[in-house]
């Protein structure tokens, strides 16, 4: 199998998983769940996103080296700050329709900025139309 082939499977795994943390938390919220069962959630849903992501590594024969490994750690402490912090704003009274746009606008933002400013990247159409999207995704799941 050839690298970018690799890649894009591995980026269609972190896509999907990526989009279905937010949204259980969403499904949890309006079940009234969250109280209960919110360190069990953020438990299992990283523990299974970090099996199935080495799992599919490893698959495409992929090695670890201690960068990766370090920046893929900051990476997941990271995404797991911002999904207890969503969280944690939902159990204390913040709609879901504050909460959601605000925490997936900000990764939007901050990447795309991050992207330009610091690794001077040029936004193509590809880019604008996943940034389009991104924002769609956002008014879709506040009117949700």
């Amino acid at each position: 199998m050839n690298r970018s082939s690799q890649w894009i499977r591995l980026m269609m795994i972190a896509f999907v998983m990526n989009g279905l943390g937010p949204f259980g938390l969403k499904v949890m919220a309006e079940k009234g769940l969250l109280q209960r069962y919110h360190f069990q959630y953020l438990l299992w849903w990283y523990v299974g996103s970090g099996v199935l992501s080495v799992a599919a590594f490893l698959a495409e024969g992929g090695r670890f080296a201690a960068r990766e490994v370090a920046i893929a750690l900051g990476i997941g402490a990271a995404s797991f700050g911002g999904q207890m912090f969503s969280l944690l704003a939902l159990e204390r009274g913040v709609p879901g329709y504050i909460v959601f746009p605000i925490t997936t606008g900000g990764n939007l933002f901050v990447v795309a900025a991050a992207g330009v400013l610091l690794y001077k990247e040029r936004i193509g159409r590809f880019g604008v139309a996943g940034i389009a999207v991104g924002v769609l995704s956002l008014v879709l799941l506040s009117f949700g």
